[in-house]
C-alpha cells in the first residue's frame, strides 16, 4: 500500500457506514502527518482544538500531576480518535498524546469536525458511544483505585490490555514498562515487577520478545 493509498479514514470508527465518496470527501479535508516513536503530538493544557484520527500506528494518552508524575490513561490503535473534548468544549487539552510507533494521523479542525457531526448522524452516534465508553472506563478505574488492593488492580489492567488487541486477543504488544503499568494503577514499579514474576511462575502469563501473552485470563479477571 502506497502512502497515498493509506490516506483514508475508512478504517476509523463510524466511517465504515459512509459511502466511499463521503469518506473520500472528509479524508480530503484532513491534514495528514507521520509521527516517529516517542514524538509528542499534543500536550496537556495546549489551546489547540483539532481532532485526530489514528490511521496507522499506536498512540498513548497521558496526563501529568503537579509534581510531574506521568499518569498513563490508555493506548489507542488504528481506527480510534482523540482530541474531541477540546473540539467540543473549546477548553485546553485535558491530556497529552505521544506516538508509540511510527504513526500516520489525520487531523481536522474543530469547526469542520462539528460540521461533519451535524451532517452525518452515523458519525455523531459513533462519537457519543466512544465518549460514553471512555466515561465508563474512567469510572471503573476510579472504583478500582478506591476499593481494590494493588494486586487486583494490576490483574485488572493486564486483563484489559490483553482484551484490547482484537487481532491477537490475549497478547499485549508492545508490553508497557513496569513503570507505565504502575502509573496506570496508582502503585510503584516494584509492585508490578513482583506480581508479574509471580504470574509467570504460575503460568498465567508468558513473555515473548516485546510481548506479554496472557495464558489464563480468567485468573486475572478473578483478581
Amino acid at each position: 500500500m502506497t502512502d497515498e493509498e493509506a490516506r483514508t479514514l475508512r478504517w476509523i470508527e463510524g466511517f465504515s457506514e459512509l459511502s466511499a465518496l463521503e469518506t473520500r470527501r472528509i479524508s480530503a479535508e484532513c491534514r495528514w502527518r507521520w509521527y516517529k516513536p516517542r514524538q509528542r503530538i499534543l500536550s496537556q493544557d495546549d489551546r489547540t482544538t483539532d481532532v485526530f484520527f489514528v490511521v496507522q500506528g499506536k498512540i498513548r494518552i497521558t496526563n501529568y500531576s503537579e509534581t510531574g508524575k506521568e499518569i498513563s490513561f490508555r493506548d489507542l490503535g488504528v481506527g480510534e480518535i482523540f482530541g474531541e473534548l477540546a473540539a467540543i468544549d473549546g477548553l485546553p487539552r485535558s491530556a497529552s498524546a505521544l506516538a508509540l510507533s511510527d504513526a500516520l494521523l489525520a487531523s481536522i479542525s474543530a469547526k469542520k469536525y462539528l460540521e461533519i457531526l451535524q451532517s452525518y448522524p452515523t458519525l455523531s452516534i459513533a462519537c457519543l458511544k466512544r465518549l460514553s465508553r471512555l466515561i465508563r472506563q474512567l469510572s471503573d478505574r476510579i472504583v478500582q483505585t478506591a476499593t481494590m488492593p494493588v494486586r487486583d488492580r494490576i490483574h485488572a489492567e493486564l486483563a484489559r490490555m490483553a482484551l484490547q488487541n482484537a487481532k491477537a486477543e490475549g497478547t499485549i504488544d508492545p508490553m508497557p514498562t513496569h513503570s507505565e503499568i504502575a502509573n496506570r494503577v496508582s502503585t510503584h514499579r516494584e509492585a508490578v515487577t513482583r506480581e508479574l514474576l509471580k504470574l509467570e511462575k504460575e503460568g498465567v502469563v508468558s513473555r515473548r520478545g516485546r510481548s506479554l501473552v496472557v495464558l489464563n485470563i480468567d485468573v486475572l479477571r478473578k483478581g
